[in-house]
């Protein structure tokens, strides 16, 4: 009885990080990706306009990541993790309210600070009540949580089809994010508390060689960054803009979140049978390949095919470079993985900024997509360079 306890206890802390994954990446962040190419079609948004709503949604997730370095009590942290909840709802309804490139900037930058919530923190309290559980750290489960969160947005945003506007389409979304926040904010286990009441423990620094591993593993990460944010910003787009119609182009990117969903299960597994780094390593090479492979010209089976190698990769990269940076540091595990979240967040910026300037007016992504291969490959030698 006790262990069929034990084993409710760990669904339902994952299902909260599920709900958390759902409503600050599935809704409020990458609704924004389904709905890119209505938006370009009714409310007159350009490419270079949907890069820099893009970036903007990143600038968020560093500004927010910058503080929470700063907050080191446990109920701070909690409080920043609930604030930034409720601002994921409201940032998803504040799309529907104007046709202001400025206003839509700080919807997607409000959107962007809300997702640390989701990819940070709850993965932050879920770690260490594991931890606390004396249960194996995987992370695996609460991240497949984003790929939930796209074949959700991905399946709304077909249901309403192109022709919908594109208002009525962020206020569905917004109620989404509603039914989502209860989940989120009750299951989600709260951080351990300090150990000594009015005080906050205060980690050794790291070593050099630390330090240096931090440098050569978090530039692949940055350079991870940068090949994720030009495919989950532009994936649809891309492919509309190749010859997918709309409809063809949304299924696409739920068959993109039914693979994120597998992979990260299977990364999980395959992780505890071959070791992290090779996981890491091999799914590095595989989104350099999806990013190239998107980047063929016209509409075929291979760029479905790219889209789904890419949403299988990205999701095990995450996970599996947090958790490293959680374990390089377990007595200061959230910063640690707060500054690798900030080195992921610089390349998210520059990869939409340089696409949406590359892509230029006639939005021709080829360009783009191959650069964004050549700087995962890039991050690929780096991260091996951290490793010896």
């Amino acid at each position: 009885m006790r262990s069929a306890d034990s084993s409710r206890a760990l669904w339902l802390v994952f299902a909260g990080g599920i709900a958390a994954q759902i409503l600050t990446i599935g809704v409020a962040r990458f609704a924004y990706t389904p709905l890119l190419p209505v938006m370009r079609a009714q409310a007159g948004l350009d490419a270079a306009g949907a890069g820099w709503l893009g970036a903007t949604i990143y600038m968020g997730y560093m500004a927010a990541t910058v503080l929470l370095a700063m907050l080191r009590d446990p109920a701070q942290r909690l409080l920043f993790y609930r604030a930034t909840l409720v601002l994921a709802v409201g940032s998803t309804f504040q799309m529907s309210m104007t046709e202001s490139l400025w206003h839509w900037s700080v919807s997607r930058f409000i959107a962007g600070f809300s997702g640390v919530a989701g990819m940070l923190l709850a993965a932050e309290f879920i770690l260490g009540w594991l931890r606390r559980q004396e249960r194996r750290p995987d992370l695996g489960p609460h991240f497949a949580g984003i790929g939930i969160g796209i074949c959700l947005s991905g399946i709304v945003a077909w249901a309403m089809g192109p022709a919908a506007a594109w208002t009525w389409q962020w206020q569905v979304f917004g109620w989404v994010a509603v039914l989502t926040l209860p989940a989120a904010w009750i299951l989600v286990p709260r951080p351990a508390p300090a150990s000594v009441p009015g005080r906050v423990d205060v980690a050794m620094p790291p070593d050099t060689e630390t330090r240096r591993w931090f440098w050569f593993f978090g530039g692949g990460y940055l350079a991870a960054g940068w090949a994720y944010a030009v495919g989950a910003t532009f994936v649809v787009d891309i492919l509309t803009s190749s010859g997918s119609t709309g409809g063809a182009a949304a299924l696409t990117w739920v068959l993109l979140g039914l693979s994120n969903i597998a992979g990260a299960v299977a990364g999980s597994l395959a992780a505890r049978r071959l070791g992290a780094r090779p996981v890491l390593f091999g799914c590095m090479t595989a989104q350099a390949v999806a990013l190239a492979a998107l980047a063929m010209p016209g509409a075929s089976v291979l760029h479905v095919a790219a889209a789904i190698l890419f949403g299988a990769t990205f999701v095990v990269i995450v996970s599996l470079s947090l958790m490293e940076a959680g374990i390089r540091r377990p007595s200061a595990p959230g910063p640690a993985m707060a500054r690798m979240t900030l080195m992921f967040g610089v390349g998210q910026v520059a990869g939409p900024i340089a696409t949406g300037w590359l892509a230029g007016p006639e939005a021709s992504y080829a360009a783009p997509l191959l650069l964004g291969s050549a700087v995962a490959l890039a991050g690929l030698v780096s991260m091996i360079a951290a490793g010896r």
